[in-house]
């Protein structure tokens, strides 16, 4: 069963959506928010498969939205207009979809999402090297010798050596292919290399702050510091 969210400020919208993923019984629509706040908080709460996602929301948009989750899922966009399609595909993006949403252009969306959520994502090695290139410069790095991996806007600016370049990926997207036993989604800004961890100490509001090699500190989420407590074994 795949678990999806719709957000959707038009109740009518989200009332014809929901009524249209009827036909799909491999899908369950397990909430929906009607703006960026109550967006949030119900995909952090019920880590959906998949957000079917408004564009244009009270309180900001769909990429304020994607800016501050933990994790981003898979999305769909369903928006009346098409100005956003080449930024809205920098994110786990299965599909933009225009209003009113036709039945024809849903069913593909439904035939790509079933066939991404059966593929198991491809993890890179710790040793299969990371080509970046960021204006003049190309590096190729691998996956240990990286330290952190920072949110940078829809960009993330990757740590190795004395080097920090910036990789035009969002950091959702790299996540997904790295080695989740190495590497650890510490809170929406960093992903941090879980063999540079040198000291782990209780922090405020029931979170962790990770020491680095070289004195960098970087707090854990008290939501992912219980991930990470399990993953530690802590």
């Amino acid at each position: 069963m795949i678990d999806a969210v719709i957000v959707e400020d038009s109740e009518l919208a989200r009332f014809e959506l929901e009524h249209q993923l009827k036909a799909y019984p491999q899908l369950s629509v397990v909430g929906h928010a009607g703006d960026v706040d109550a967006a949030i908080a119900l995909i952090e709460s019920t880590t959906p498969d998949v957000v079917f996602l408004d564009i244009d929301l009270p309180g900001g948009n769909a990429f304020d939205v994607l800016a501050r989750l933990t994790q981003v899922p898979r999305i769909v966009f369903t928006t009346a207009f098409d100005a956003h399609a080449l930024k809205a595909f920098g994110y786990n993006t299965v599909d933009y979809l225009l209003k009113p949403i036709e039945p024809q252009r849903l069913a593909q969306a439904i035939h790509k999402l079933t066939e991404a959520v059966a593929v198991t994502p491809v993890r890179r090695s710790m040793d299969s090297p990371i080509f970046i290139k960021d204006g003049e410069q190309c590096y190729l790095v691998k996956p240990r010798d990286v330290r952190v991996i920072e949110a940078v806007g829809n960009y993330s600016r990757v740590y190795f050596q004395q080097h920090a370049p910036l990789l035009y990926r969002p950091l959702g997207a790299i996540e997904t292919q790295l080695a989740p036993e190495k590497f650890f989604r510490a809170n929406r800004q960093y992903i941090v290399n879980l063999d540079y961890v040198e000291q782990v100490a209780p922090w405020s509001n029931g979170g962790l702050m990770l020491t680095l090699r070289g004195g960098l500190e970087i707090e854990v989420s008290r939501r992912q510091s219980a991930r990470f407590r399990d993953v530690l074994s802590l």
